[in-house]
């Protein structure tokens, strides 16, 4: 399960950060290899919820909906 982005790190570009809920550490590698973000690492979110744990990616926040017209037909989104 993925779940929406949440906060940005500062504005330095250097060390921006994109950040994604997940099930689990492997949902964020998969993640890594379908956009091709690269992952910094995996962080425990302490809650209770599905989303378990943030993935942190490389790079400037994303968001899904920006993203939903370039895989809307992408099998993976029939499984929400």
């Amino acid at each position: 399960m993925i779940g929406w982005p949440f906060s940005k790190n500062g504005d330095d570009d250097s060390e921006q950060e994109n950040r994604h809920w997940a099930s689990s550490e492997e949902d964020c590698k998969e993640m890594e290899k379908k956009y091709g973000w690269e992952l910094k690492r995996v962080e425990q979110n302490g809650d209770d919820s599905d989303l378990g744990v943030d993935c942190v990616f490389k790079g400037k926040q994303t968001s899904f909906w920006d993203m939903w017209g370039d895989h809307q037909d992408d099998p993976d989104l029939d499984e929400a």
